[in-house]
């Protein structure tokens, strides 16, 4: 079973996940961008912590990744980068 690729899109307003998930610059309290994996098979992530307490991560295997991380240090102020 194959699903469909995830993505990542940047409104004004916020990110959209898979067309289904906004994020809202305003909820996300914290990120962090790191590196996943082992390897060959390495990963750049970026984990949003919003408001509510829940999580979400990003990837740079995602269509619309480089445009997002172009957009966060302007936009989040607790921008944590462990790459």
């Amino acid at each position: 079973m194959s699903y469909p690729q995830r993505t990542v899109e940047v409104l004004p307003t916020g990110l959209v996940i898979d067309q289904s998930a906004t994020l809202l610059w305003h909820d996300i309290r914290r990120a962090f961008i790191y590196e996943s994996g082992s390897g060959t098979e390495t990963l750049t992530c970026a984990e949003f912590i919003l408001a509510e307490g829940y999580s979400v991560e990003i990837n740079s295997q995602m269509p619309g990744w480089d445009s997002a991380l172009e957009h966060l240090p302007g936009r989040i102020e607790n921008l944590v980068d462990e790459r």
